[in-house]
């Protein structure tokens, strides 16, 4: 199952504090310089360690920059650390309640911790902003992971009426490498896997041979197809 990944480490932060903090104190204001320049030493040498105390020295410093926030929790995340990835964008939600980048990495986060439930009540508030179709579809994959069928159906329905025959999802292969699919060979995929919870091999062997009819080179379903009709 493919992880969407929306973003990358951001590497600038946001300067303009600097001259906000000097008013209140020369102190502070040369300290947040510091970690700011810490900051950029650490992205040229590419130290994550550094970075991260860099990080944290300007959060310290500045509570509210939501760029250091960003980059922090995308540092966790990169780095598989999902548990503090998703406290610290749930500490960025709590200041930028809309922030789609929190959303994003919370849900992504949750859905490692294979807490899906979790996963899925972000992935919704990210998709209410949004109305993206691989959010959608996410959500659905993992409502049919918590065997929540009726409403990953509900889900797959919607995202049916809206794409084109030309509209491509990314999913992994076995050999975790990506693969470009039809949303309709993805969609019909997934309901074969549902097929297959509920005990009607008929009706998932009849989704799998749609999905790879629409998409020959569809690894998934041609691997679910065939443990099927072994």
């Amino acid at each position: 199952m493919k992880k969407i990944k929306f973003f990358v480490l951001a590497l600038g932060l946001m300067l303009g504090s600097v001259s906000v903090m000097a008013q209140d104190s020369t102190y502070l204001s040369n300290e947040y310089a510091k970690a700011l320049a810490l900051f950029d030493k650490s992205q040229k040498y590419n130290d994550a360690l550094l970075t991260k105390q860099a990080l944290f020295e300007i959060l310290v410093l500045n509570p509210n920059d939501s760029s250091a926030m960003r980059s922090l929790s995308e540092l966790y995340y990169n780095s598989q650390q999902y548990t503090s990835s998703a406290l610290v964008s749930l500490d960025m939600l709590e200041r930028y309640p809309n922030n789609e980048i929190a959303l994003e990495i919370v849900a992504l986060s949750y859905e490692n911790l294979r807490l899906y439930d979790r996963a899925v009540e972000y992935y919704e508030k990210l998709w209410l902003k949004t109305e993206n179709t691989n959010v959608q579809y996410q959500i659905a994959y993992l409502q049919y992971s918590l065997r929540r069928f009726t409403e990953s159906e509900t889900n797959l329905g919607m995202i049916e009426s809206k794409v084109t025959a030309e509209d491509k999802i990314s999913l992994n292969k076995s050999d975790g490498t990506i693969q470009e699919i039809p949303f309709a060979a993805a969609i019909a995929n997934l309901r074969g896997l549902m097929a297959v919870e509920q005990g009607n091999n008929e009706e998932a062997k009849a989704q799998f041979t749609k999905a790879i009819s629409i998409s020959p080179d569809f690894d998934a379903a041609k691997n679910s197809l065939a443990g099927l009709n072994k």
